[in-house]
């Protein structure tokens, strides 16, 4: 597989309507958001759906959830042998180390860190998002004699909100990595169907969507165009009065650049 050779940038339109797309832990598991109110789904929220897509593609994962006792990050690690070369063992083997990165601090095992050859910036709402709250029936928490009672809790969620979700692929550290063309399309295709699998109670099917992805190809290592430049060329304009309430309620101007043409895929 030929490594990746040219520059890649995308964005990602993002529609989040009656869900909590990224729970705060330190906020009572409210929907991130900025000091201006602008709704944030983390980086590490969306690589955690990438790897998780891409898993399901058959795609070996380093970063998962243990699937049975005893299985720790720190003897996944292990299953490649260590000293000279581990990193690169580790970039050949787990698709999300050459992709994200990773740093090596377990036990026994000394490597140096890898640099990946994706960056992924949080996804950030278009206009301040309105969040609820909903009162539920918990019927497991409070304690009381071995005798559980049931409590009330509350639920948050996103009425609406329009996220924009920008990345870039690094041609030279990929030539460090060995991530490959072909990762590249694999992670376009995990991209396109990241909330696919991805529902729950906090995120019900359909509430989460990949509306349109766009994904420049430079062509060069470096780049034609700096990022800024590149992502300032979709700019979604509301069109409806008062607060967006669907996808819909947005036009979504596309200015293209001089000998750089993005691919377009709707969700």
């Amino acid at each position: 597989m030929p490594v990746l050779s040219q520059r890649i940038d995308f964005l990602a339109l993002i529609s989040v309507s009656g869900a909590n797309p990224n729970g705060d832990p330190i906020n009572g598991g409210r929907p991130r958001t900025d000091s201006g109110g602008y709704g944030i789904i983390s980086p590490v929220c969306i690589k955690r759906k990438l790897r998780d897509r891409l898993s399901e593609m058959g795609e070996e994962i380093l970063i998962t959830p243990p699937e049975h006792e005893g299985d720790v990050l720190a003897s996944r690690a292990m299953q490649i042998p260590g000293g000279a070369g581990y990193s690169q063992r580790a970039c050949e083997r787990w698709f999300d180390v050459r992709a994200f990165g990773q740093v090596f601090a377990f036990p026994g095992l000394y490597a140096p860190g890898v640099r990946g050859a994706v960056s992924v910036q949080p996804a950030v709402s278009v206009h301040p998002v309105n969040i609820y709250r909903t009162k539920i029936t918990r019927c497991i928490g409070v304690s009381e004699n071995n005798r559980s009672k049931p409590s009330i809790g509350v639920c948050f969620g996103v009425r609406y909100g329009l996220y924009v979700l920008r990345g870039s692929i690094s041609a030279y550290a990929a030539q460090k990595t060995g991530f490959s063309e072909e990762d590249s399309e694999k992670l376009r295709t995990a991209l396109i169907h990241i909330f696919s699998n991805d529902g729950s109670a906090a995120r019900p099917a359909g509430s989460m969507q990949m509306k349109r992805l766009y994904w420049w190809k430079h062509g060069t290592m470096a780049g034609r165009y700096s990022p800024e430049r590149v992502f300032g060329t979709v700019d979604p304009v509301l069109t409806a009065e008062g607060c967006p309430e669907r996808f819909e309620d947005y036009r979504i101007d596309h200015f293209p650049l001089a000998g750089l043409t993005p691919e377009i895929y709707e969700g």
